[in-house]
């Protein structure tokens, strides 16, 4: 069988079981060199959603010449989808078709919400985007504090991307921003690629003891411990640390996956969750943030 298939909102919280779920079908998805995503029944999808899917089309791609096809959702999540840049992916990853909905509507942009998708190979494509993110949260009440973080925090992602990933394809960045139930302005961003991963840029780096690591601890020891690509430069390479401290101290939302590592964080003023576990091999690393104004 070579369909799967995805139901209610695909987040964060939905990453395992969409591997899982590759996984389990992975047979008939190479027999046939075709995988289908059918994302029909999906309410919402997050930014960190939207990269994991580009990167799972593309890890089947790149490492067994699998071609996707994906089925976009109905409503408020296909309209989402459809203007955040699905329906335009298919000049930058051929290998991807994509089947709109005929009912999709309008709902994203009548409803001043922002969603945007762009593909990157330097710093300088995404400078439009952290404009339009620095404006939006200006109206929306955030400080000048978090607007300066957020814009420093993807363009960091972004040169990590560029310049040590390797990556086959452009990197993409996903921005969505909303107002939540309760009315409270709520912005979220992923940043992801088809690289090399974090535990092998830190090999390749010649970091040690990195080799025999597992990914989801590599991924740990960069978060806690601030392990990087420059050792002897305690300036450079601390991104994922600092995204992991501005988490702490925003009572944000931070995921982070690379190959068959996952790493976690979810804070709240009453508690504080963490994450850590492995995953089926998805090559590449997906970085997700969540803040709450």
């Amino acid at each position: 069988m070579n369909i799967v298939k995805l139901t209610d909102k695909y987040t964060f919280h939905s990453f395992q079981k969409v591997c899982e779920n590759v996984k389990r079908n992975h047979e008939g998805i190479i027999s046939t060199k075709l995988m289908q995503l059918d994302l029909s029944e999906i309410t919402f999808v997050d930014p960190f959603g939207m990269v994991t899917l580009l990167g799972l089309c593309r890890h089947m791609n790149n490492t067994y010449g699998v071609k996707s096809s994906i089925i976009l959702p109905e409503g408020n999540a296909g309209s989402y989808m459809e203007r955040a840049g699905f329906s335009q992916i298919n000049p930058q990853d051929q290998f991807i078709t994509i089947e709109r909905r005929k009912n999709i509507k309008d709902y994203f942009i009548r409803n001043q919400n922002m969603g945007v998708l762009r593909f990157f190979n330097s710093e300088k494509d995404i400078q439009p985007i952290n404009a339009e993110v620095e404006d939006w949260m200006e109206n929306h009440g955030f400080s000048e504090e978090d607007k300066n973080s957020i814009s420093i925090f993807i363009s960091e992602m972004v040169q990590n991307v560029v310049q040590h990933s390797n990556t086959p394809q452009p990197g993409v960045l996903c921005i969505q921003s909303y107002k939540n139930k309760k009315g409270e302005p709520f912005l979220s961003w992923a940043i992801g690629d088809a690289g090399i991963g974090i535990r092998q840029s830190l090999v390749d780096a010649g970091v040690q003891d990195m080799a025999a690591m597992e990914d989801c601890r590599a991924i740990r020891e960069v978060i806690l411990k601030g392990i990087s690509r420059f050792q002897d430069d305690v300036t450079r390479g601390n991104g994922l640390s600092r995204l992991y401290k501005a988490a702490q101290k925003r009572s944000a939302i931070l995921y982070i996956h690379s190959h068959s590592g996952v790493f976690g964080l979810n804070i709240s003023q009453e508690k504080q969750k963490k994450l850590e576990m492995g995953v089926p091999l998805i090559v590449g690393t997906n970085i997700g943030f969540y803040l709450r104004s």
